[in-house]
């Protein structure tokens, strides 16, 4: 049974069943509130405010999960997962505080910080991680066209073991903790009948959030903190001015950033600190005529490192490097169960290959400057002689259709809900897509992918074949020199702080 369809049935049937899965020993993790990982060390004197950023549009309604950069820097701050996994690639507490396995990893049981509270107070409890998760899976059914997170997971089911126990139940055996969990889909929020935003256990909570139209801003979230913690108030701004370089020296302290000309501006400031964070986001091309011909036993090639590093020196503007093995993705069957399982029934072919229109469409989010970098670019080496271009020899190679002397190619932005439409039956003739560079659960982010683009089970556990790895990018953080702290996770998301805390 698909886990959104289970998880409506939790209020009748296992939020009343208290079943635990077994009593083995408990495991208890050194608490930190922080992910871990300073990346810049707090002020020797505390600030009394921050401002930030925020670059891109944010939605209450998208809370806890964030859909760009700006949400998950800002949603980092609010809502909290189960675990966490730091930047040392170690697994730490997050809402849980101890957890242990059962039936041989077939169930994994979470007791809750017996501190965990929301903003107003009152506790979080297990029923309220099941409720998140369930409107989590209705959000994320409505958004990708039948696609969860939960499903990716691997999660069979859910049962409530009184309020601060929770038994998630999968439907393959995880030797150590399903680090899928960590995942923003997975973070924790319960209504508010009073504000559209949902309250919170994370270490700021929402104080006010104000539109405006006038000037530069869009709106001014404010946020204190939470629990009595000693951190600033931080004001959120969000806003639509063109060149970011004028909010530095407007009174911005903090600045998530892959532009590389503010960048730099800000490295030639002495009152600013830059700091990359982690190659976090790999750029893909999937192309429907490719999958097609590895079906039917075609060999094909992929692009070399050096047209990977002329594509991120070339057409990326944004701090970008060529792919860089190993891919996370190959040789997962040894692994990962089932991956094609990730489709039930039989798996759609493609109708990208077989459209009898005059153009084939290279489709790409809109909003997302760097994969419309990459599909110009694409074009344009499709419609160059392969004879007298190695760069356009190559890309024909590896995806059948894209040469010279094939049908018009183009590249086109569409809105996140086309983009995901098409892409999962493969109605277009390719896709550039992101995804994540190191994923802390590869299996889980296998089956998310084939489920995202269900004509790839075509390929069973060969999938990998079809993905052709274009560059690698990563974010830049600005902030005022010895002003604020920042610790980081493995995702590199930022938490901000005064000091570097000890604990909540």
């Amino acid at each position: 049974m698909r886990v959104s369809v289970l998880l409506r049935t939790i209020g009748a049937v296992t939020l009343a069943v208290l079943a635990a899965c077994g009593k083995p020993p408990v495991t208890k993790p050194l608490w930190m509130l922080p992910p871990g990982c300073e990346i810049l060390l707090g002020p020797a004197e505390a600030a009394d405010s921050i401002t930030v950023a925020l670059l891109d549009a944010v939605e209450p309604e998208h809370a806890p999960r964030a859909r760009n950069a700006s949400e998950q820097l800002l949603f980092h701050h609010l809502y909290e997962t189960l675990i966490i996994v730091n930047c040392l690639d170690k697994v730490q507490p997050g809402l849980a505080e101890s957890w242990r396995r059962e039936e041989r990893g077939r169930c994994w049981t979470f007791e809750l910080r017996e501190d965990a509270r929301f903003w107003d107070g009152t506790p979080v409890t297990a029923h309220d991680v099941a409720r998140s998760w369930e409107r989590a899976a209705d959000e994320s059914m409505t958004l990708n066209a039948g696609i969860d997170s939960y499903s990716a997971a691997g999660i069979d089911s859910l049962a409530v073991g009184g309020d601060r126990v929770l038994n998630v139940y999968f439907k393959h055996m995880h030797r150590k903790v399903p680090r899928a969990l960590s995942a923003s889909a997975f973070a924790v929020a319960k209504p508010s009948w009073a504000s559209r935003w949902p309250l919170g256990s994370g270490p700021y909570r929402i104080v006010t959030s104000e539109r405006r139209f006038a000037g530069i801003a869009k709106r001014t979230i404010t946020v204190h903190p939470a629990y009595g913690a000693e951190r600033p108030v931080v004001r959120f701004l969000e806003t639509s001015m063109y060149d970011a370089r004028d909010l530095l020296e407007g009174g911005i302290d903090v600045m998530i950033t892959t532009d590389p000309a503010v960048i730099e501006y800000a490295t030639s400031r002495p009152q600013f600190t830059t700091v990359p964070l982690p190659w976090d986001r790999a750029y893909v091309l999937l192309s429907t005529s490719r999958v097609e011909k590895l079906r039917w036993g075609g060999k094909l090639g992929t692009i070399s490192p050096d047209l990977s590093e002329r594509l991120a020196r070339d057409a990326v503007r944004g701090d970008a490097r060529g792919y860089r093995p190993p891919s996370w993705w190959d040789d997962l069957h040894n692994e990962c169960y089932e991956l094609s399982a990730a489709v039930s029934d039989f798996p759609p072919v493609p109708e990208g290959p077989y459209s009898l229109s005059d153009l084939r469409r290279i489709l790409y989010d809109s909003n997302d400057p760097i994969a419309r970098d990459l599909a110009e670019r694409i074009v344009a080496l499709a419609a160059t002689d392969p004879t007298v271009s190695p760069e356009a020899r190559a890309i024909a190679f590896a995806v059948p259709g894209l040469g010279s002397d094939a049908p018009g190619v183009i590249a086109e932005g569409v809105t996140e809900g086309e983009l995901l439409s098409s892409l999962l039956n493969g109605s277009d003739f390719a896709y550039i897509i992101s995804i994540p560079r190191r994923p802390p659960d590869p299996c889980a982010e296998a089956r998310k992918l084939i489920s995202s683009a269900q004509w790839l089970a075509n390929l069973g556990d060969d999938f990998s074949k079809a993905l052709i790895p274009l560059v690698d990018t990563r974010l830049h953080v600005i902030a005022a020199s010895g002003k604020i702290g920042l610790i980081a996770d493995w995702y590199g998301n930022i938490l901000l702080v005064n000091v570097m805390p000890q604990g909540r």
